[in-house]
């Protein structure tokens, strides 16, 4: 059995490459239409994921009937280990925002691997903690910094590279924005026009293209 020393050292749901490999040659491949659900809040853990192709949104639905949007996930994030692990139901859904492809591993593949590499376990364990420190950031962020600095963090962490210009397009819209942060989505469009009319991003809809992402965030006050 080998060892696996490597960390997942950047910000995304990666696993590291021999253990993405492990994992995926256990998993078969399901194809998403726009909106469709990979599975509902509350389901029994059937089994984990990972994105191939395309965009998943990721939500959490309170008693009120009001959802929260929580993140987005990319090609090459694992998703889904955490019911595994505790047995517990799922405590958000996730659905497709695009069209895409995903690898789906059964909950009985996903047990038979980790009984005969227990270092993929730990590796997926150090998956699960780098959720949990970000968890814990956001809830800071949450209570202690203003709004600029929030949405400017925001905007970092939905950060995807575009060969538009050199700059970065996000496709998420202000309301899915607005939910996570807590805020109204006018909130949200106020502080984007102000940041719109220094030049640091161009608002269109349902997406926001970052021109200068090391001045946007020292406009906001963040590191």
């Amino acid at each position: 059995m080998s060892e696996l020393s490597g960390q997942v050292t950047s910000p995304s749901f990666h696993l590291p490459p021999e253990v993405d490999a492990i994992l995926l040659k256990a998993s078969r491949v399901r194809t998403l239409v726009k909106s469709e659900a990979v599975f509902p809040q509350g389901s029994e853990p059937l089994g984990m994921f990972r994105v191939h192709h395309g965009t998943l949104g990721v939500h959490s639905q309170g008693a009120s009937g009001r959802q929260l949007f929580l993140t987005q996930l990319v090609s090459g994030d694992w998703f889904g280990e955490v019911p595994l692990l505790d047995g517990l139901p799922r405590a958000y859904d996730v659905r497709a925002a695009s069209q895409a492809t995903i690898a789906v591993l059964p909950a009985s593949a996903f047990w038979q691997i980790i009984q005969a590499r227990p270092d993929v376990l730990l590796a997926i364990t150090r998956l699960v903690c780098g959720r949990f420190r970000m968890a814990l950031d956001w809830a800071g962020s949450a209570f202690l910094d203003p709004l600029p600095v929030r949405l400017a963090s925001r905007l970092a962490s939905l950060i995807k590279r575009s060969d538009v210009d050199g700059g970065h397009c996000l496709k998420v819209s202000q309301e899915k924005i607005a939910q996570q942060l807590g805020v109204s989505r006018q909130s949200i469009n106020r502080q984007l026009k102000i940041w719109e009319a220094q030049g640091l991003l161009i608002v269109r809809y349902s997406a926001i293209t970052i021109l200068d992402l090391q001045k946007l965030k020292e406009t906001a006050g963040g590191e």
